[in-house]
């Protein structure tokens, strides 16, 4: 296929705005770099269709198998999302991002979010808001979190928890987050779980495989996935995994993801001008393997 053709393609599938087509063409036409101009254009415009799409959310439900190539040379936004959206609850009327995972415009108007009071907590403020559409901000720590006992029918943690006690300077000015405490994901789930109501569900995905302390974050391994769960200490779990392999996402197991391999793109060239490292052979953006749970609190 031609590149005029794949860029044909890619604009009538995705409806982009001429802008964002911009960027997507110079993404396109620059070999499909993660993190290259573009790549979030693309990935979220990817990720856009796929909530609405049955081809997608059908096995993300029945824990099928995705069409072939899904998410090709993208990060695991593109399983998580559709995860999420497949997996909350439509009478969950309170609901908690604890993370800010929801707070954008390819998502915000999803028809699961559609009759929720959705309540975000994050670091610090973000560019992009929707109060008028009646979303809460809070900025707080996920460690102590300024809500009552069983307030919440949902909470939501996305690619969160993995940063909880590090270096989170990225993020926020605030020099009192960048820590090294890798335990600290205990607490942030304790607090979780005390905020959901009795019933209540959480929804969690961390990245997953070998451990590896990025300093900004922390991959999980299984043991620390099983401490995970204990700290929430559900009447119910349900998991699912996910692995990026052979260019694309599918649905995995536990064992499969074991050995999976973060890639990190500020180690590389491209952000850190004293490395030589470049892209792995197989353009991963980020996380290879995916843990996603559903931890349902006691009654």
């Amino acid at each position: 296929m031609s590149l005029q053709h794949m860029l044909r393609k890619v604009r009538r599938r995705l409806r982009l705005s001429p802008a964002r087509q911009d960027d997507v063409e110079a993404y396109l036409a620059g070999g499909r770099r993660p993190w290259s101009r573009g790549y979030e254009a693309y990935r979220n415009a990817c990720v856009a269709r796929a909530i609405r799409d049955e081809a997608v959310m059908g096995p993300m439900r029945s824990k099928g198998r995705l069409p072939a190539g899904y998410g090709e040379f993208l990060d695991e936004r593109v399983v998580e999302y559709p995860w999420v959206f497949s997996t909350m609850r439509p009478d969950a009327a309170m609901l908690l991002d604890a993370g800010s995972i929801l707070n954008a415009a390819h998502l915000i108007d999803h028809p699961r979010l559609q009759n929720k009071k959705l309540h975000i907590v994050t670091l610090a403020p973000e560019d992009v808001c929707f109060w008028r559409l009646g979303v809460s901000y809070l900025f707080a720590d996920l460690r102590r979190l300024p809500f009552a006992d069983g307030t919440f029918d949902q909470v939501l943690c996305i690619s969160t928890l993995e940063h909880v006690g590090k270096d989170n300077s990225i993020y926020t000015t605030d020099g009192a987050f960048r820590e090294s405490r890798n335990a600290d994901f205990e607490v942030a789930v304790r607090e979780l779980g005390r905020v959901c109501k009795p019933g209540g569900q959480l929804l969690l995905s961390v990245p997953f495989g070998r451990f590896t302390d990025f300093g900004w974050y922390q991959q999980f391994d299984a043991s620390l996935l099983d401490r995970v769960i204990a700290a929430f200490a559900p009447t119910k779990v349900d998991e699912t995994f996910f692995r990026y392999a052979d260019g694309g996402w599918q649905v995995s197991d536990r064992d499969s993801c074991a050995d999976c391999e973060g890639f990190n793109i500020h180690d590389t060239k491209h952000f850190n001008p004293r490395s030589s490292r470049d892209y792995d052979p197989d353009f991963a953006a980020a996380s290879r393997g995916i843990a996603a749970l559903v931890l349902t609190k006691g009654a």
